[in-house]
């Protein structure tokens, strides 16, 4: 039996722990660190920035108007909207394709999961086309169907149609995902099981109820998770259709109705084209994101535990 020494295994894993604190720890920690300073555009050059303890921290989380909660807020209820509708959607197509009356389960499969393939940019491009006003092939078909030549609605110019649109355009994009999971987990399933209850007298709701869900439980749990981490990042989709519009106060340093998280950090950093920047701010909001995602992935792999223990 080959014998490899301590020092031989650590000189093998040391450039990939280099890496590893370049690239993720550093900033990290760089970020944390800087979030308790005074840095911005007009110190950075001289150096003549300071620690102010958590001053920044005060200043985000109680600034007039409250943006960062209200941001924060906003992002909360997107995320828990397209993750319950990309659970439903993903589950129900499961169920259908999953039927032993549909034929060719492998096209339908592989036709269902192109929206999960395309690049969101290009998705996002495609659906700001959909949502013109005056072009839009959506509000041309509500101008066919009402028979006037004026009729339509302003997808991305009122708060509650621009909400509406990016969960549209997040759920074509990412129920996909939850399809898939659910057909896998639906196919684990035993046949002989369903048959057995339904010869039992049981309905098909309740053997979806208490056989079906149980069982797809393991697999969904860790897949939510998963999925409302990536909805809270998500980024380009958003900035492309509304870039975090409309803004309906009057004042353009006031959140938009769709300016998600990943894109009020977005939108701070830019300043609105001004040359001052306050990185302790900017750092500050990126550490609480950093947070609440930590908080999210701990979740989750407490989910995936326990639902692994579900399944033993």
């Amino acid at each position: 039996m080959l014998r490899v020494s301590r020092m031989t295994i650590a000189a093998y894993l040391l450039p990939t722990f280099l890496v590893i604190a370049l690239i993720d720890l550093y900033p990290i920690f760089y970020t944390f660190n800087l979030s308790f300073t005074n840095k911005s555009t007009f110190n950075t050059l001289d150096n003549s920035y300071h620690y102010i303890g958590v001053k920044n921290y005060q200043y985000v989380l109680q600034q007039t108007g409250g943006d960062f909660v209200q941001v924060l807020l906003i992002t909360a209820f997107y995320v828990v909207v397209c993750v319950a509708l990309f659970a439903f959607l993903g589950l129900i197509t499961a169920m259908a394709v999953n039927h032993p009356r549909v034929r060719g389960k492998g096209f339908w499969g592989n036709a269902l999961i192109l929206p999960w393939t395309v690049p969101t940019f290009v998705t996002a491009l495609i659906w700001k086309f959909l949502y013109n006003y005056n072009f839009g092939p959506l509000n041309q078909i509500i101008r066919l169907v009402t028979h006037n030549a004026s009729a339509g609605i302003l997808w991305l110019d009122q708060p509650t149609p621009a909400f509406i649109a990016v969960v549209i355009a997040n759920i074509w994009m990412s129920y996909p995902f939850f399809m898939v999971i659910s057909l896998g987990a639906l196919q684990s399933i035993p046949a002989d099981l369903l048959e057995a209850a339904q010869v039992d007298g049981a309905s098909g709701w309740q053997r979806f109820r208490y056989i079906m869900l149980p069982l797809l439980r393991p697999a969904l749990l860790p897949a939510t998770i998963l999925s409302a981490i990536t909805t809270f990042q998500m980024f380009n989709t958003v900035y492309l259709i509304t870039a975090g519009g409309p803004f309906t106060s009057g004042n353009i340093n006031n959140p938009g109705a769709t300016e998600f998280l990943m894109v009020y950090m977005f939108d701070r950093i830019q300043n609105n084209g001004n040359f001052f920047v306050n990185y302790g701010h900017i750092a500050t909001v990126a550490v609480l994101v950093f947070i609440v995602l930590f908080a999210l992935t701990m979740m989750s792999l407490r989910f995936t535990n326990l639902a692994r223990e579900t399944k033993r």
